[in-house]
């Protein structure tokens, strides 16, 4: 009979025992799983942090060669001389009146230090109309990103620069068929004191397709505090093949909550006509930034009112959701 007792203990030590066990291949799968998913994760940042940093190197290696090869000289200087080399991306999309469309935008600058910094080569995607005082909103609006980056007009230019003259000149062409040359000169003015700021700046420009035409721009900021500016700018456009003048005053207040979070907001009424200027429309918005990621990654929520004078300035509403991407050797690492 003791006997008897005894293998019963030893069977029920044996399957108390044996519980964990059992339930430890639910535990280990389910811990896994969870690893497998942090990889996976990880896996995905790394890829694009990777991607970032792979193409930031391939701008700078794009500059240090093209510089070698404008100057002709068989060297090439540090490569902190490319740090203003960069290629800014900036997309997203834009919502109101029941509808969406997506816009996709880019700069790219090369700085060229081999040439005594006096040149740059200059590579962007081209706003829908010559003269900025005419937008409304985000330019080159498609149903997709791809469709507005696919049907973007590229120009490309090599910058000269005189900054004794305050002088750029910018020759180059609108990738297109065919090829559209064209040649832009501008001169720019600027003073500080103390807290203001004003500045002026002359341009005249000729396309092969789309004619000439000149502009002109002044404005004047006012830096309150230093995460508070307050400015305002006035600038004309005349385009000889439309024949009409195309003007525009800002109003404008930014202020920096923090190192990251930033507000701008803006007031502008906007013009246009053939021999004298009339109230074309209004518009105000308010745009919020943040920094998303390092320095690099920044995302931008802009809501704004339209109000056109052939509606009879009934208010449009439209909101802007959009991600800048900042690329060059400045923002490796």
């Amino acid at each position: 009979m003791v006997r008897r007792q005894e293998q019963w203990g030893v069977v029920c030590v044996l399957a108390c025992c044996s519980l964990p066990v059992l339930a430890a291949p639910d535990t280990v799968s389910a811990q896994g799983l969870r690893e497998e998913q942090r990889d996976l994760i990880t896996d995905d940042a790394s890829w694009w942090l990777t991607s970032h940093e792979d193409m930031s190197k391939t701008i700078g290696s794009w500059a240090t060669n093209i510089d070698v090869f404008l100057s002709g000289e068989s060297s090439s200087p540090p490569p902190e001389r490319y740090l203003n080399s960069r290629f800014n991306v900036r997309f997203g999309s834009v919502l109101g009146d029941g509808a969406r469309a997506s816009f996709f935008d880019f700069n790219a600058q090369l700085k060229l230090p081999n040439t005594q910094d006096r040149l740059r080569l200059v590579i962007e995607s081209e706003a829908s109309s010559l003269a900025p005082e005419s937008l409304q909103g985000e330019s080159q609006q498609q149903q997709g990103v791809v469709d507005s980056a696919l049907q973007s007009s590229i120009t490309t230019a090599v910058r000269y620069i005189k900054e004794d003259l305050g002088l750029d000149v910018d020759a180059g062409v609108r990738v297109n068929f065919p090829l559209d040359p064209f040649l832009r000169l501008r001169f720019k003015q600027e003073e500080e004191q103390g807290p203001w700021h004003w500045r002026q700046n002359q341009e005249v420009f000729a396309y092969y397709s789309k004619g000439v035409g000149a502009r002109y721009g002044v404005g004047l900021s006012y830096t309150a505090r230093p995460n508070l500016n307050y400015s305002t700018d006035f600038g004309v456009t005349w385009l000889d093949k439309e024949g009409l003048f195309y003007g525009r005053e800002n109003l404008i207040i930014q202020h920096r909550l923090d190192d990251k979070n930033r507000l701008a907001y803006q007031l502008s009424f906007l013009q246009s006509g053939a021999y004298s200027l009339e109230p074309d429309s209004f518009l105000y918005n308010i745009q919020y930034e943040r920094l998303l990621y390092k320095k690099w990654l920044i995302g931008q929520v802009k809501p704004q009112y339209t109000h056109d004078a052939e509606d009879d300035y009934a208010g449009k509403f439209s909101l802007t959701l959009s991600l800048v991407i900042l690329l060059g050797p400045e923002y490796v690492n």
